[in-house]
């Protein structure tokens, strides 16, 4: 049942369209009152070739002709009546997704058809939407949008024939999420012999965070940006102790880590600091003053670092404040927060390292070579650039 037709012409097909509004009525029998004759726009009649005002006014019929749909309605275009631009404005509505139940039309000239062609036939734009769907992929991927790209590539029906992309999507999801441990699993088997020995070191999930924090700040979420920075320094820092002093370290579920007083006969400079804790709670955890002691102990060099002197100070200090404080912050307090001497996200990055090769014994010289996500991201790119329609 035709519940609503929208006829769009322009000054020199107004007649033809009181005569098609008639047509309709009495050869159909649909009522005049479902019949609505819309004037394109004066710039539409002047250049009937302007594919944008096609565009928009076509647009604008799709509007009138959606008002009131019920679920299961369908919405048929006719493009036999219009001019090419207005045939085009059609093809592309549909395959930008602007009708997702409906098709467009065409009716031949039956003085020209060929012999097995249809008078009347659907307008294929399976192709043309497949396209726009894959460059919104691409750029939802560019764009570190996993969770949408993902979402999209299988709402577009293209999921079924690149697994590997979806496999990539799903691990990046995961490492947006923190679950570098999923991240790893679904991500391993793009990797090479030398990256996945990377993935089974204490260290390789510091530099994903530091690299995360990256990608916020690329994204604007500053807030996340400076938590995930300073949670790679103070995470390497954790895994760390743990990995270096497994003799002299207690591990304690959602607690920090205890220190026992063997540790004193390897380092008797704690001596006070550590005495000082016992003192006050009867047990010394692995934070505050006594980390720092011992990691300054260990690797003497940090003691002198100024990547180090401004984690435990400035940096701690604005860590503190987003946790506790509504709303955001700015890039430039999350630059500041890691020194005065930080005025670039490649400066942030600079510092991030310092402290992350230090701990690892490492000398990567960026969060991008170091961070296996990256191999992903590239992988996912280069499979969404070779996928044909």
């Amino acid at each position: 049942m035709i519940k609503k037709v929208v006829l769009i012409y322009t000054e020199g097909t107004a007649t033809g369209a009181k005569e098609t509004k008639e047509w309709l009525m009495s050869e159909l029998g649909i009522d005049g009152g479902d019949v609505e004759l819309v004037p394109a726009s004066w710039e539409l009649s002047n250049d009937p070739t302007d594919l944008l005002k096609a565009a928009q006014e076509a647009r604008r019929g799709l509007d009138l002709a959606s008002v009131n749909m019920e679920k299961g309605d369908r919405i048929e275009f006719n493009a036999s009546s219009g001019t090419p631009a207005m045939k085009s404005a059609f093809s592309l509505l549909q395959a930008a997704g602007y009708v997702t139940n409906g098709q467009v039309w065409q009716v031949r000239n039956p003085n020209e058809m060929r012999e097995g062609q249809m008078r009347v036939f659907e307008t294929d734009v399976s192709v043309l939407r497949q396209e726009f769907d894959l460059k919104l992929v691409k750029g939802q991927i560019e764009g570190f949008n996993y969770g949408s790209a993902l979402a999209n590539l299988e709402g577009s029906g293209l999921a079924e024939r690149s697994p590997v992309l979806v496999n990539l999507l799903k691990a990046g999801i995961a490492w947006h999420q923190g679950q570098f441990d999923q991240f790893y699993r679904l991500a391993k088997s793009y990797l090479s012999d030398a990256e996945k020995m990377q993935g089974e070191t204490w260290w390789w999930m510091a530099y994903e965070q530091a690299y995360t924090a990256l990608v916020r700040l690329e994204q604007e979420n500053t807030s996340e940006a400076m938590q995930h920075s300073f949670r790679a320094v103070e995470g390497a820092l954790w895994e760390w102790v743990m990995v270096t002093f497994p003799d002299d370290v207690v591990a304690r579920q959602d607690r920090y880590p205890l220190l026992k007083p063997s540790i004193l006969r390897r380092y008797p400079v704690l001596q006070y600091r550590y005495d000082e804790q016992l003192q006050k709670s009867h047990e010394v955890e692995v934070r505050g003053y006594i980390f720092r002691g011992l990691l300054e102990a260990h690797i003497p060099s940090t003691a002198v670092s100024l990547d180090f002197r401004v984690y435990w100070d400035s940096a701690r200090v604005m860590r503190n404040v987003i946790a506790h404080k509504l709303g955001g912050i700015s890039e430039r307090n999350v630059l500041a927060a890691w020194g005065e001497d930080i005025r670039s996200r490649r400066d942030l990055e600079r510092r991030l390292l310092g402290c992350l090769n230090a701990i690892a014994l490492k000398n990567f010289g960026s969060l991008a070579v170091a961070s296996l996500f990256t191999r992903i991201h590239q992988r996912a790119l280069d499979e969404i650039s070779r996928y044909q329609p």
